[in-house]
């Protein structure tokens, strides 16, 4: 992310984080191969407020 400061506290803690499931976490998929490799999905979000500032999945080229 360019800019490291919480738009909702201004908070400059900001942290990493991957999406989960009670099972395990969770995964996107394109939505015309849902049989296809996944790719995880993580955050980033802010370590003061708890904001979550972005949602991009790790390896969009697994996608497709």
């Amino acid at each position: 992310m360019e800019n490291h400061i919480c738009p909702k506290c201004k908070g400059e803690e900001i942290k990493k984080g991957v999406m989960g499931a009670t099972v395990g976490q969770v995964h996107m998929y394109p939505e015309n191969k849902l049989r296809s490799k996944p790719s995880t999905i993580s955050t980033e979000y802010c370590g003061n407020c708890g904001y979550i500032m972005s949602f991009y999945v790790d390896n969009p080229e697994d996608l497709g």
